[in-house]
């Protein structure tokens, strides 16, 4: 059965990830087209969507439409180009170098959480009905899920709905807060529980009496987009506009949330090599002492820092790019239920998922965070771009599920794929023994043999903790949030560093920048086997006590000595960074 996972137990030169090395003609033709929209109609007039200007921001979405963008990933049955979502993630990318996070929060609604429910849960006659208005940017669509008192806990919501006296409508009562695109939609998907009781959803026009869309809110950052509370106060909806079956809203809600993430994920990629560029650029013009500051290590540290998190991110996201096409293409294409069986298919990836939005949306604040300093005071003006991008991407660890609420469901995966032996994780863990006598497969004609047994240390060592916390805690280790965090943020430095590792390994000979490409490996995983080191040795002493734990750390530090590599990080980032500043901008 395939499934996500698979870095878990795969030993590292076994692995072959899909990566932009990988590209097909077809891939880098929809990419090229949207970069270009990007530069040449979003970026020239940013300024003009932070204004809030909804009918720019509308008419970027139907020419968004007219080159095909919108339904990159919907079937051409309703106007979509079935694209893979490989495709879907460099759009996602590509349409963020237009530098308007606003922009990019409309669009992306359209094209993931207000669109995709249709495509996977509608049926035949609200796909006809809908997706081509949508897909062509007639139409603009929003996800109103979220409540005031239900946020990440989305099944408690308390918007209900009941079937009228003739059997002809729903009639919902309730309130939507924070919902993107809310005051410009011309469709509302929404939640709410038949009789109280089961989670439903509903396909809303927003003109229907009873819908009253409150005022903008005023936000931190994203000040061109719409994010606005919806009331809905016996609003009738159609029987024929439910979506889905009664109480099937919540695995509607989390399922499409999946590809949320990793959508948002793409995009903060994009996000983040536009803060590289902008403080490349900057460094290179700015003089201090006689010298660009982009001489000063203190500043090359910082703009080789942005780019290894770069390289790292792009890695993770068309590694699970690929991960999700490789799952749905074992779907049967003929069965009835098809488009029901792909969203199964994307929820066997939901880790990688989860996994893709907590790294990308921390990459996407660290790099503009460094980035703002090498700005310095400029950085903290507004006709500067870092302080916006700041502004822009806090909500990024919020939305989508908090960074907080996708760490517990990473570890929760693993749990869940332990247990159903999904992954021959129990067998991975019988083997740590052998890990801790320091038995590794033999990377010895690699030029990163060193990093890959490292590799191959940490994945053991946080299994170990893993089966630790579970041997303690069983189950309830779901409870044990702070042991659950580290335990999760160990699974996403496995997974990021398996495929930035695996990336480089796999395209190395064919690299323009080989030097500099090792450089980035060696950098990325020698800092992260620190952390690997302090996360561990945090969890086992959170876990254990007595006996156990001085028995338990003793392990710990024979790990380290396998893990802790002795890597001149220093001139290995002036090396990166050097490169950097040649091409210009991101140059892998």
């Amino acid at each position: 059965m395939f499934t996500g996972g698979a870095f878990l137990t795969t030993p590292i030169d076994e692995r072959k990830v899909f990566c932009p090395e990988t590209f097909s003609e077809m891939q880098q033709e929809f990419a090229r087209a949207a970069e270009e929209f990007a530069l040449n109609e979003i970026l020239p007039r940013k300024k003009e969507i932070e204004k809030h200007d909804q009918q720019l921001s509308m008419q970027l979405i139907r020419s968004c439409g007219e080159l095909g963008l919108l339904g990159v990933d919907v079937p051409e049955t309703y106007g979509g180009l079935s694209m893979d979502k490989v495709t879907a993630a460099l759009v996602a990318e590509k349409i963020t170098y237009g530098q308007s996070e606003s922009f990019m929060v409309t669009f992306s609604v359209q094209t993931g959480i207000g669109m995709l429910p249709i495509v996977y849960f509608g049926n035949e006659t609200q796909r006809e009905r809908f997706l081509p208005k949508l897909v062509s940017g007639e139409w603009l669509t929003a996800y109103a899920l979220t409540e005031p008192g239900s946020g990440s806990d989305a099944l408690s919501i308390r918007t209900v709905a009941h079937l009228s006296e003739d059997g002809k409508y729903y009639i919902l009562n309730g309130n939507k807060q924070f919902i993107s695109n809310g005051g410009w939609a011309d469709l509302l998907i929404t939640f709410a529980k038949v009789n109280g009781e089961k989670v439903t959803g509903f396909l809303i026009d927003p003109k229907s009496e009873g819908v009253i869309i409150h005022e903008e809110e005023n936000k931190l950052g994203l000040h061109g987009s719409s994010t606005a509370n919806i009331i809905l106060e016996n609003v009738k909806v159609p029987v024929e506009n439910m979506l889905g079956e009664i109480g099937q809203g919540g695995h509607i809600a989390f399922n499409v949330l999946n590809i949320g993430r990793f959508k948002l994920g793409a995009a903060v990629l994009g996000g983040s090599k536009n803060a590289l560029l902008e403080s490349v650029k900057y460094a290179l013009e700015r003089r201090q002492f006689g010298q660009p500051i982009a001489q000063f290590e203190a500043i090359k540290k910082k703009i080789a820092d942005m780019t290894i998190r770069s390289y790292a991110l792009e890695s993770i996201i068309y590694e699970t790019a690929g991960l999700l096409d490789e799952s749905i293409a074992l779907v049967d294409e003929n069965s009835p239920n098809y488009y029901f069986e792909v969203a199964n298919a994307i929820e066997k990836i939901a880790m990688e998922c989860s996994i893709s939005k907590v790294y990308g949306s921390e990459v996407m604040w660290r790099n503009t965070d460094d980035g703002l300093q090498v700005f310095g005071g400029y950085g903290y003006i507004e006709d500067y771009p870092l302080a916006q991008m700041v502004r822009d991407t806090r909500v990024d660890r919020i939305y989508e599920g908090t960074n907080e609420i996708n760490r517990l469901i990473i570890t929760g995966y693993l749990l869940k794929k332990t247990l159903l032996e999904e992954v021959p994780i129990r067998e991975k863990i019988k083997g740590i023994p052998d890990v801790l006598k320091g038995e590794f497969p033999n990377f010895a004609n690699s030029p990163l043999a060193a990093e890959k047994s490292a590799l191959e240390a940490a994945r053991a060592f946080t299994l170990y903790v893993f089966n630790e916390a579970l041997i303690r805690y069983g189950q309830d280790i779901l409870n044990k949030q702070q042991v659950g965090e580290v335990i999760s943020d160990m699974l996403i430095n496995l997974f990021v560093g398996q495929t930035a590792v695996a990336r480089i390994s796999q395209h190395l000979k064919e690299s323009s920048h080989p030097k500099e490409l090792l450089a980035v490996a060696k950098v990325l995983i020698a800092e992260m086997m620190i952390e690997m080191n302090a996360l561990g040795r945090k969890g086992l002493t959170g876990t254990l006590e007595g006996e156990n734990l001085q028995r338990a750390l003793a392990d710990a530090q024979t790990f380290a000595n396998y893990m802790l590599l002795p890597t001149n990080t220093f001139e290995l980032k002036n090396e990166i960074a050097d490169l950097v500043y040649r091409d210009g901008k991101y140059p892998f």
